[in-house]
C-alpha cells in the first residue's frame, strides 16, 4: 500500500489523540507520521511518542526542509486558514478540526487555493463520520424514511470559569492584536457538530450539507466573554423545520440530543450514552437501533481522509460540505445582538466554580419542545 507522509500541526490537548492513533499500536495502515508543528511540542502529554521526529514551531520551517502529503490540523481556530493555505502551497491535502474557519470570506479563498494548488481540504466534524451516521444518511437518501419533517438538537453543557481561562482564544472575537478573526462561541465550536449534522444528514449527496435558510436566531451571555454562552435558532432546510438551542449558561448536564423526525420515521440520537446510541422508530412500529459507536468517527475521519486522497475521489466533509454550517455561524456573527441575561438572574457560584442563570435548563427545554424562541416564551431573563 502506498504511504501518504502526515504531518501533525498540534500536540497537545486534543491533537494529542491524533498522536496516539498515528503513533499507537493500531495506527491506520498507509499514513507515516514525518513531523510535528508545535511551538509547546514538549508540554503534550504525548511527547515521549513523537519526541524523535522533526519538531518545528511553525508549519512554514517544517516545509522550508521537509515534505508532507497530508498536514493534519489540530490547532485554535485562528491559525487554521493559515496555515491550510501554507499546507496546499507546499503540496498537501488537509484534514483540519471543525470548525474549519470562522467566516465564508476565508472558506471561500481556501475552496480557491483548492482549485489554483489540485490540493484538497477535508474537515474533522467527527460525528458526520461515524459508521451509523453515514448508514441514516444512506437510507435517508434513499427515501426509506421519506420526507424530512423536522431536525431539532438540544445541548446543556455547563462550563466552568476553567474553560474559558484555559486558553487565550475561549468565547473571543479577535486576537488581542485584532488581525485574526476567532468568533468562538458555544454554536461555533463546543457545539459545532450537532449544528453541522443536522445539515449534513438533509445534504442532496453524501458529500453535501443542506442550506439553512430563513434563520431566526438569539444569543445569550451570562460568562464574562466577550461572544455568547447560550443560542437557540430556528429555519428551514431542503423543506425541513430546523431547530437547535446550546448552552454553557446553565447548571445541568445533559447528553446532546438529536431528533430527526420524516414522514416515516423518528430518529432519536443521544451521544455518550453505552447503549442504544442512534434509535430508529418506524410508523410502522418497529424500532431500529443502530449498532455502531457514535465516537467511531474519531477513528473514521483520518482513515476515510487518507483514501479519498489515494483514491482521488471527495471527501465526505470538505470545504463545499461544511459551507452551510459556516454561514450559519457568519450571520450569527453579522446581524444576531449577543444579549447579556437580565440582571439578577446570573449566579456566580464559587463553589461550583462557574456562571449560570438558574433555570435556565428547564426553561430553554420546554421552549425546545415547543419550537419557539426564548422572546416567544416571554421568560423572565430575558
Amino acid at each position: 500500500m502506498a504511504q501518504l507522509k502526515v504531518v501533525l500541526v498540534g500536540a497537545g490537548g486534543y491533537a494529542a489523540n491524533y498522536v496516539k492513533a498515528l503513533l499507537g499500536p493500531h495506527k491506520p495502515a498507509g499514513l507515516q507520521l514525518v513531523g510535528v508543528v508545535d511551538p509547546y511540542a514538549a508540554a503534550s502529554p504525548e511527547y515521549e511518542r513523537f519526541k524523535y521526529l522533526p519538531v518545528y514551531g511553525r508549519l512554514s520551517k517544517f516545509f522550508a526542509e521537509h515534505s508532507a502529503d497530508l498536514a493534519i490540523i489540530s490547532s485554535p481556530i485562528h491559525f487554521h486558514y493559515e496555515q491550510c493555505m501554507t499546507a496546499m502551497e507546499n503540496g498537501a491535502h488537509v484534514l483540519c478540526e471543525k470548525p474549519l474557519v470562522p467566516t465564508l470570506k476565508e472558506l471561500d479563498l481556501l475552496a480557491e487555493k483548492e482549485r489554483a494548488t489540485g490540493k484538497t481540504v477535508a474537515v474533522g466534524f467527527q460525528l458526520s463520520y461515524a459508521t451509523s451516521m453515514l448508514e441514516l444518511k444512506q437510507r435517508i437518501l434513499s427515501g426509506e424514511f421519506s420526507k424530512s419533517v423536522s431536525m431539532k438538537a438540544f445541548v446543556s453543557w455547563p462550563r466552568e470559569w476553567t474553560y474559558y481561562a484555559r486558553n487565550s482564544w475561549a468565547g473571543k472575537f479577535k486576537t488581542p492584536d485584532g488581525s485574526k478573526i476567532i468568533n468562538d462561541s458555544v454554536a461555533s465550536n463546543a457545539t459545532a457538530h450537532y449544528i453541522h449534522n443536522m445539515l449534513f444528514m438533509l445534504g442532496a449527496a453524501m458529500e453535501e450539507s443542506a442550506t439553512l435558510e430563513d434563520i431566526c436566531a438569539e444569543c445569550y451571555v451570562a460568562n464574562d466573554i466577550e461572544t455568547f454562552d447560550t443560542i437557540v435558532f430556528r429555519g428551514k432546510a431542503a423543506g425541513a423545520d430546523m431547530f437547535y438551542t446550546a448552552s454553557h449558561a446553565t447548571d445541568i448536564t445533559t447528553s446532546p440530543t438529536l431528533e430527526y423526525t420524516f414522514e416515516k420515521a423518528r430518529v432519536e440520537i443521544e451521544l455518550y450514552k453505552p447503549t442504544d446510541f442512534c434509535v430508529i422508530y418506524h410508523k410502522d412500529g418497529r424500532v431500529e437501533s443502530l449498532t455502531h459507536d457514535l465516537n467511531d468517527g474519531e477513528w473514521n475521519k483520518i482513515v476515510f481522509t487518507a483514501q479519498s486522497i489515494m483514491e482521488s475521489r471527495p471527501h465526505i466533509c470538505g470545504i463545499e460540505t461544511v459551507r452551510p454550517f459556516t454561514a450559519v455561524i457568519d450571520h450569527v456573527f453579522a446581524n444576531v445582538p449577543f444579549r447579556p441575561f437580565k440582571e439578577g438572574f446570573v449566579t456566580v457560584d464559587s463553589d461550583k466554580k462557574s456562571t449560570y442563570v438558574k433555570g435556565l435548563h428547564t426553561d430553554l427545554l420546554e421552549g425546545h419542545k415547543q419550537g419557539k424562541l426564548p422572546t416567544e416564551m416571554g421568560y423572565d431573563w430575558v
